[in-house]
């Protein structure tokens, strides 16, 4: 892995905050890891549903794998992995794009931008999988990274995603504009968050 630092963490069971690590980069064995650990982790919690008689929400990102995304890219330069680690585990992942990608809304148009091609947090993070997430903040702190990564690359803090459903309301919160469903991409919708926008989102107060 490349570099990395410290960022301050969310713990719902203490309401206090933690240090964790937000990694700039990782490679296959990290991915491999992670793999390992969150769908050894949901398979149990969808067992202990099961059993209960609970229902278990199916997360859209489950069936994703990092060891293959990460494979793929890791020695690409334009590629980063970011993970955000605490407690020695993984607690979210983001990959990004940082060239081939421009933005479509007005004012924006063709000019460059950094695209999020994928972003999930650990599924002991998630409601629906759990009553009370872990940690908060994961997507946030993510999302922060990805808009810093655009600035150093001069793009002015441009970003673009295609969400999956679950996420929609996420981006919406955050100050990304909806672009509306792309047919190329499943239909899913496409969104962007603009300088201004991604100045407001970085600039919201932190812990």
């Amino acid at each position: 892995m490349n570099s990395s630092h410290r960022i301050p963490l969310l713990n719902n069971v203490t309401g206090e905050f933690v240090e964790a690590i937000l990694h700039e980069r990782i490679d296959s064995a990290y991915a491999l890891r992670v793999d390992d650990i969150w769908l050894t982790y949901l398979a149990a919690a969808e067992a202990r549903a099961n059993a209960e008689g609970r229902p278990f929400a199916r997360l859209e990102h489950a069936h994703w794998s990092w060891l293959a995304k990460v494979a793929g890219s890791s020695r690409l330069l334009s590629c980063p992995t970011l993970a955000i680690e605490c407690e020695g585990e993984p607690q979210g992942l983001m990959l990004l794009k940082t060239d081939g990608h421009f933005a479509n809304l007005p004012n924006e148009a063709g000019r460059p931008l950094v695209y999020v091609t994928y972003l999930a947090s650990a599924p002991w993070n998630l409601r629906g999988v759990v009553d009370r997430p872990r940690f908060s903040g994961i997507g946030t702190l993510l999302m922060r990274a990805a808009v810093q990564v655009s600035i150093e690359a001069e793009f002015k803090g441009r970003v673009g995603l295609h969400a999956l459903p679950q996420a929609e309301s996420f981006y919406e919160c955050h100050g990304f504009a909806c672009l509306g469903k792309d047919p190329d991409k499943e239909n899913l919708k496409y969104y962007e968050l603009t300088p201004e926008a991604a100045d407001a989102f970085i600039n919201r107060r932190k812990p």
